[in-house]
């Protein structure tokens, strides 16, 4: 049989729905996986597509794939089957993780300690063992996750394992993991389970007591669930009351090993275990709870210590109950004082513009109103100042945050439909939320518009002059006042308000001032054409639109558009050839400095060599110096001389300046003429 005649053969089969007959148990096994399958997913709701939101997509920050490069891409590991052993711990997978692994350190922090005292709650060692080394496993596991989670190196997330092991050694984390996984348990060896009993304590379960040092893992979960949770406040509180209760175990175990090490009913303050009630587990530890409780909270009367080991533990029990009680308290006080802040702020300035109404005496409808209003902003927001609350985050996050959280409102407003993202993030860092009464005017006609409105929530009547016509009705995503603000030349009602805009009920606007909405379309001429084209097609359906002014409006504006074009190209050309001058006069300063410098250099050697010579070599350094250029003199001026003309002598100098007649001239100081060389000389004179 050929291979096309086969697959003819198969698809013919199939598509009649009659299968061959030594394929009915691989047809079964077939549909029983498609409808376990089904099941999972609706269950799970795994697989279940949502539909696009084209407006949502537009404006939402896309997800990156991790660079290709080897330090953050994981490897697959060679022993573990091909896993790839990088963590990333702001998934939700790996706090799910974290709550598993609080769980097995809270089973130990609770019940080795309670095991070890109590005899009877440690008889159940099967149960036990179990626990035990699940817990164990638990903290295998995580220790191997521990060593492999991902941390942050120039903002992206290190999921080699190599590094990632050694930034887990250089971290303080691995010795408690170390610790917290010593076999410890080898000791049952010598030390027997289940042997201890009423004359034998502790059991030998308190050499587990090496798992509690994985405490830090624990404490890194809470920190997780705090930051994570919407009511902070609520889970400190559990926390603290947690801590508490552990507090109050760990105190009791201690108080029955103490009973145990002075002897049981050796006198009134140690436990009694004579009698069928106190020897069963539930008295023993509720008796051991209370007494700790009552001691801690110093709130109760406790038995008086007889012995001097008695008296140091309750001592201490107090001292650590006034120390540690009186941290939580106030931190519980503080919590709950927190959550109710906002309540209390809102409910000051509630009262405060009552007591100002009372003051001014304004009563009756106007005092009804405001507090009415006060009612629904507490009701609907909760008092909640937006633009405090969010004013730490980036204005990235803060547009993002404000698309989502007034989705329904934006996608219905049309001018937001098709503009670009930039501008939409621009106008809604802009909006203010405004809350409106009924029967408020919103604006009323002939008033001078300075802002336009989306209305978010709520109804809107657009009515006459006479206040009892309703010309139109506006509802979520409604924009109105934008002719207003716009500025469009023509406007025979310049920037006044066409219409009385009415509240209905209770609304609430986004109100966009008029110099925030020009500012964000200075850059995207697209939108502000839109926005315009539209301004003008209301403003022509009432007659309000003069299309001569409109048109040399515009052309006069392209006109100047080009005019500051061409002025922009022109002082920007200016810029670059001052630029290049003032480089040009600062380099000859430079150089002129620099001769200037030198020659007022050799200037003071020239005074230096001059003044070191005495009058002696001075006379003889003048001689010389003139014979020479007498020599000079008939070497090269020969030639100039007629032939039979005979050399004249050399003249000689005046009499007054000879030398030999004025000897005190060679110890007269000549000053220089430059005042930097005279400064320079006196420090030369001032230095010798």
């Amino acid at each position: 049989m050929s291979p096309v005649f086969t697959i003819q053969k198969i698809g013919l089969g199939m598509s009649t729905g009659q299968p061959p007959k030594d394929d009915q148990p691989g047809c079964f096994r077939r549909q029983f996986h498609r409808i376990t399958r089904n099941v999972r997913q609706r269950i799970s709701g795994e697989g279940r597509s949502k539909p696009p939101d084209w407006f949502l997509d537009k404006f939402s920050t896309q997800t990156f794939t991790d660079p290709e490069e080897p330090l953050y891409q994981a490897k697959r590991s060679k022993f573990l089957c091909g896993l790839k052993l990088a963590f990333d711990p702001t998934e939700q997978a790996h706090y799910r993780w974290l709550t598993i692994v609080s769980l097995a350190i809270l089973y130990n922090v609770i019940f080795v300690i309670g095991r070890a005292v109590f005899w009877k709650l440690d008889e159940l060692t099967t149960m036990w063992f179990a626990v035990d080394y699940l817990c164990d496993i638990i903290y295998i596991i995580d220790t191997i996750i521990h060593a492999h989670e991902g941390y942050l190196e120039q903002g992206l997330m290190v999921k080699d394992s190599h590094y990632l092991r050694k930034n887990y050694m250089k971290s303080d984390a691995w010795p408690y993991d170390v610790l917290s996984l010593l076999p410890t348990d080898i000791a049952y060896c010598w030390w027997t389970p289940g042997s201890c009993s009423y004359d034998r304590l502790p059991c030998p379960v308190i050499v587990r007591l090496n798992r509690i040092f994985r405490l830090p893992r624990m404490w890194e979960w809470f920190d997780r669930t705090e930051t994570a949770t919407s009511f902070p406040n609520a889970f400190r509180i559990c926390k603290v009351v947690m801590a508490i209760l552990v507090l109050i175990h760990w105190n009791a175990c201690l108080y029955f090993a103490i009973s145990y090490a002075v002897g049981f009913g050796t006198d009134n303050w140690v436990y009694n275990i004579t009698g069928a009630q106190n020897e069963t587990l539930a008295h023993q530890y509720i008796y051991s709870f209370y007494w700790s409780t009552l001691t801690l909270t110093t709130i109760g009367e406790t038995p008086q210590p007889e012995i001097d080991v008695e008296y140091a533990f309750v001592v201490a029990d107090f001292l650590a109950g006034v120390l540690i009680f009186a941290t939580i308290v106030g931190n519980i006080g503080s919590m709950i004082s927190n959550m109710n802040v906002a309540r209390v702020e809102f409910q000051n300035k509630m009262d405060s513009v009552k007591q100002y109404m009372a003051f001014r005496k304004i009563t009756g409808d106007l005092e009804a109103r405001v507090i009415r209003w006060f009612s629904y902003t507490w009701a609907e927001s909760g008092a909640l100042d937006e633009e405090n609350v969010l004013s730490s985050l980036p204005d990235k996050l803060k547009a993002e945050i404000a698309i989502r959280v007034h989705l329904e409102t934006l996608r219905k407003v049309r001018i937001f439909q098709d503009c670009e993202p930039g501008l939409l993030e621009a106008l809604v860092l802009k909006l203010r939320l405004q809350v409106f009464s009924p029967g408020d005017y919103i604006c009323r006609k002939g008033d001078v518009g300075k802002e336009m409105y989306i209305v978010k929530r709520g109804r809107l009547q657009v009515v006459a002059d006479d206040g009892t016509t309703v010309l139109a009705t506006l509802s979520a995503g409604s924009v109105f006042g934008e002719v207003s603000v716009l500025e469009i030349a023509g406007n025979r009602t310049g920037n006044r308000r066409t219409a009385n805009v009415r509240s209905l009920g209770y609304s609430d606007l986004f109100c966009l001032a008029k110099k925030d909405l020009w500012e964000a379309l200075a850059d995207y001429p697209d939108a502000r054409a839109t926005l315009t084209a539209r301004g003008c097609q209301l403003l022509r359906k009432d007659g309000l639109l003069d299309e001569t002014i409109f048109e040399n409006a515009q052309t006069t504006q392209q006109s100047l558009e080009d005019t500051v074009r061409k002025l922009e190209s022109t002082v920007i050309s200016l810029q670059n050839r001052l630029q290049v001058l003032l480089a040009d006069v600062g380099e000859k300063q430079a150089l002129l400095k620099q001769r200037l410098n030198r020659l007022e250099t050799r200037a003071i050697e020239a005074e230096k060599k001059m003044n070191s010579l005495g009058p002696e070599e001075l006379r003889h350094q003048i001689v010389r110096s003139r014979e020479e250029r007498e020599t000079i003199g008939n070497a090269q001026g020969g030639s100039f001389r007629s032939l039979n003309q005979p050399a004249c002598p050399a003249r000689e100098r005046g009499h007054s300046l000879s030398v030999e007649r004025s000897p005190g001239l060679l110890n007269v100081k000549t000053e220089p003429r430059s005042k930097s060389l005279r400064l320079k000389r006196i420090q030369i004179d001032a230095s010798k």
